[in-house]
């Protein structure tokens, strides 16, 4: 996510930890900023942080619905989606995402995952092959990530 300036102390008080204060500043936002795609974001990123997993995917179906262009309520809802154990309706809600989302390595990394874990290995290696060759990084981030465990050594 780039985020403007103006959420440089946001980040900075969700990485120190400090939830209320960094929600106080997002409160404090001028209007047109506040409802923001990027502030919505930051407020979802505070819940998943807190682990107030069913609020955060709240928050991010507020994001979809007003700025359904937007690529981070989509994958931050489907997030939420499985780790609340709701896996096939995470998959279900990243793909209702826009057409552009498409163009991101992580929509594709994401989709191996959630594959992966309902006990679809072709499938989830298919997806994460396709987001590899979007972004190499993936590779890395594949090789260390739990979820993709039980097919690290296809990777």
């Amino acid at each position: 996510m780039d985020e403007p300036y103006w959420l440089d102390k946001t980040r900075g008080y969700i990485d120190l930890a400090m939830y209320e204060e960094a929600w106080r500043e997002l409160d404090q936002l001028p209007a047109e900023k506040r409802s923001s795609p990027e502030a919505h974001e930051m407020r979802i990123i505070i819940r998943l942080d807190q682990q107030n997993l069913e609020e955060a995917f709240a928050l991010s179906e507020i994001l979809c619905e007003i700025h359904p262009d937007n690529h981070a309520g989509f994958i931050q809802g489907a997030f939420c989606l499985h780790a609340l154990g709701r896996t096939s309706e995470a998959i279900d809600h990243l793909q209702a995402g826009p057409e552009t989302l498409r163009d991101e390595p992580v929509y594709f990394y994401n989709l191996a995952c959630y594959e992966l874990a309902l006990g679809k290995p072709q499938t989830a290696m298919t997806w994460l092959r396709l987001s590899i060759e979007m972004n190499r990084n993936f590779r890395a981030r594949a090789l260390t990530d739990p979820d993709l465990a039980a097919i690290r050594e296809d990777i």
